[in-house]
Formats: structure tokens, sequence, C-alpha cells
């Protein structure tokens, strides 16, 4: 990735039609290495329409008598306006998700190649038709919730969370990018979401091949999760290809949850342990970061950290690498 050339933001600048078929875009902040960060109604109004729809999830600081969850401002005031909004909205919604009932990150991937405000056309990648006319659903939020004059009232804030990634972005997801091999064609693009959970990332892909890093409100930059999500877009596949061969992976993955890992499958285990160990080497971890993970269910990840020195696909190596992981846990080795 390359730093901005001036005379091109100034043409950029010049030109109304792109910043009408653009969205926002003047409101992009650039790190020195050319990485885009800024908002993105299309996500704002996608999310606004989950709040609406019963999506809470965030910490929970009270569980009985009954829970409670705590959100940013923006999303509480956000949530406080779409709930009460307009009913319409939300049964054109709810009679979508009825007759779509596929996960959050289709949704998201769709979204984000769909034409920004007033939404005139849906993605056109083939893989995502099956969600064809949510984009009719968007436009229905964004009028009938004045979504845009409430998304002016928040810039301010989201602002701020934009500018707290600027210094701290470019070495950890340049030094990802290089382990990966990725090519300065495929950019990435951090995109802040106030109203998702707590600490929450999430990337898709572009109808470009562009990566949509998509982070939640967090009290620090969350640099971490942001390059753990990167690497899943490119690790993912490769750990679906080769994670069959991996015999004692049922094992690891019951000691693992027992030791405090979230995953739910082997291959979720396995593309965590990659993803974690390139952000950690990424970040230059130290060793007590290195042992916490341990302690946690995240077994041998200095080792495999090492393994991303070759810059050798994944897939051709994720077998070795589960190996180091089964010698690495505590108690028998088999």
């Amino acid at each position: 990735m390359r730093a901005l050339v001036p005379a091109l933001v100034a043409a950029l600048l010049s030109t109304p039609a792109f910043a009408a078929s653009q969205g926002d875009w003047f409101a992009s902040l650039y790190t020195g290495e050319g990485v885009e960060l800024r908002n993105d109604e299309r996500i704002f109004a996608l999310f606004a329409i989950f709040n609406a729809m019963g999506f809470d999830q965030g910490p929970v600081t009270r569980k009985e008598p009954i829970p409670k969850v705590v959100y940013h401002p923006v999303r509480q005031a956000v949530r406080g306006r779409v709930i009460g909004g307009d009913p319409e909205v939300r049964k054109a919604a709810d009679a979508f998700f009825e007759a779509h009932q596929v996960p959050l990150r289709r949704y998201l991937s769709y979204v984000v190649g769909t034409a920004q405000p007033p939404f005139a056309a849906g993605a056109k990648s083939k893989d995502l038709q099956d969600l064809k006319g949510f984009e009719a659903v968007l436009q229905k939020a964004w009028i009938g919730w004045k979504l845009d004059e409430l998304m002016g009232q928040v810039q301010a804030d989201y602002r701020k969370s934009l500018k707290a990634y600027l210094p701290v972005l470019d070495g950890p997801l340049t030094k990802a990018r290089k382990s990966l091999k990725a090519s300065d064609k495929e950019e990435a693009l951090l995109v802040v979401n106030l109203l998702d959970a707590q600490d929450t990332v999430r990337a898709v892909s572009g109808e470009n091949g562009e990566a949509f890093l998509i982070v939640g409100p967090s009290d620090k930059p969350n640099v971490e999760g942001l390059v753990r999500e990167y690497a899943r877009l490119t690790i993912e596949p490769q750990v679906a290809k080769k994670i069959a061969g991996w015999a004692g992976g049922a094992q690891v993955l019951r000691e693992a949850q027992l030791a405090g890992a979230n995953e739910q499958s082997v291959q979720e285990y396995a593309t965590a342990l990659l993803t974690m160990a390139l952000a950690m080497r990424s970040m230059d971890a130290t060793d007590a970061a290195y042992d916490a993970a341990q302690s946690r269910g995240y077994f041998g990840l200095k080792s495999v950290a090492k393994m991303f020195e070759d810059g050798k696909p994944v897939e051709g190596w994720v077998i070795d690498a589960m190996q180091k992981v089964e010698t690495s846990r505590p108690g028998p080795k088999k």
C-alpha cells in the first residue's frame, strides 16, 4: 500500500459526482501507508436495523434479576431512536430476515457491495444474490428513520474513534500483510461501527477484493483484534482445505475449551490459533502475552508464530503447526 498522492486528493475533491457516488468519503482519514479510515452509511444503516430488531450483544454488568447490557453512548442513542421509530421499517426487516435466515457476516458482505444511499442497487457478486432486495430494506430504514440526520449527529464520535487508529495501525497491519504475501492491490479499509458490541471486529471482502475491517467501540484501539480478522480472510479458507488431516484436533479442542477457549469446532479453533499467532507476531508480543494466551487454551502460539517467517501459504504447513500445538499443550502428550 502506498501513501495517497496529494494531487489525486485535490482532483477528487473537485469532482462532485464522485463524492455523490461514494457517500461520505470526505470524512476519510489516511494512514502513512495509505490505509483508508472512514465511516460507512451502509454499515450504519445495517446495524441500526439489527439493533431495532433485537441485536443486543454487549458487556453484561448484571445478570439478575434481568441482564443489564452496556452500550456505547452512540449505540444507546441510536437504539432509542430506531426502536421507537417507524414500525413499518421493522416489519419490512422482519419479513426479509424471516425469508433469509443466514449469518450476520453474510448480510455484512452484501451491504458493503451495495450502492451508497439511497441504495439504488444491491451487491453484484453472484455468491450474494440470495440476499438480493435487501437494499430496499436499507432504503426504507434510511428514509423512515431519517438515518442521514442521525448519523450526522454522531459524526464527531465516529471521527474521534477513527483518529485513535491513525498512529497505531500501519506497523502491525504492514507486518501481517507481509507475512501473508498480500498484494499491494489488495487494499484494506478500516470502518468504525459504534453500533456493534464492545471490542468486536468483523472483516469481510468487498467486491473488488478489498478487506473491510469493521471495528466496534473499544476503550483503546483494538489492533490485535483487527489484525486477527484481517488474517482470517486469508487463513480461514486455507485451514478449511486441510484441517480434516489433524487427527488429534478433537482432543486438543476439548482441552482448550476446558482452559477457556471459546471456539466450538476444530476448524474454528485452528483458525483462531493461526490468526492469533500472526497478530501477536505482528505486534511483537511479549513472552508474558504468549503465556497468558496459553493459559486460556491457545497452546503453542509462539511456535506457530515463527512458522510465518518463511512466508509460505498456510495450507502448506497448517497440519505441522497443529502438531506443534499438540506437543505444546499442558498435560500428557500423545
